[in-house]
């Protein structure tokens, strides 16, 4: 046994509940990313752990894993499919560390995914990212490079055929 003293009425109660977040859209970032490798052996996974910011459901915990590397080519894009998402939704149009995702609001969608077995208790998964209210950063690309000439087309600055008017 250990002597200490607390009172519970010096320290705020937290809204966390243990209830799954309803299905919708959630303000929220990610607070911890890891790239790890899957169970199976067919790959890796991006292990997301999102933060919600709003209101009544702040500080709750949602998470999302994405088979950016899998043997099953369909597997593999649709996760790279939701990293872009991600990645537009925050205005990040590249990244080299996923500590770049950490940080920036968006808006997650959360839904209940149910165990049809009855093994597992249900749990949320996020599976969709759109720009938080207000809208994300401009996205920072390199600009397109610009298409070759064609053989016959006009020289820079000449005024194209179709476009001259008859005097």
């Amino acid at each position: 046994m250990a002597q200490f003293d607390f009172d519970t009425g010096s320290v705020e109660k937290r809204e966390n509940s243990y209830e799954l977040l309803p299905a919708g859209f959630y303000t929220a970032q990610v607070t911890e990313s890891e790239i790890v490798p899957l169970k199976s052996g067919n790959g890796q996974a991006l292990k997301l752990t999102f933060e919600v910011l709003q209101e009544g459901y702040r500080g709750r915990k949602v998470w999302a894993r994405l088979n950016v590397r899998h043997t099953n080519q369909e597997t593999e894009r649709i996760a790279q499919q939701q990293l872009r998402e991600l990645c537009e939704s925050i205005g990040l149009a590249r990244f080299r560390d996923t500590s770049e995702l950490h940080n920036k609001p968006m808006q997650i969608k959360v839904k209940i995914r149910k165990d049809e077995k009855g093994q597992y208790e249900d749990q949320n998964d996020v599976n969709g990212f759109k720009p938080a209210a207000g809208g994300a950063a401009p996205m920072t690309a390199a600009a397109p490079r610009p298409a070759a000439p064609a053989a016959n087309a006009p020289a820079a600055g000449a005024t194209p055929p179709w476009q001259k008017r008859a005097a």
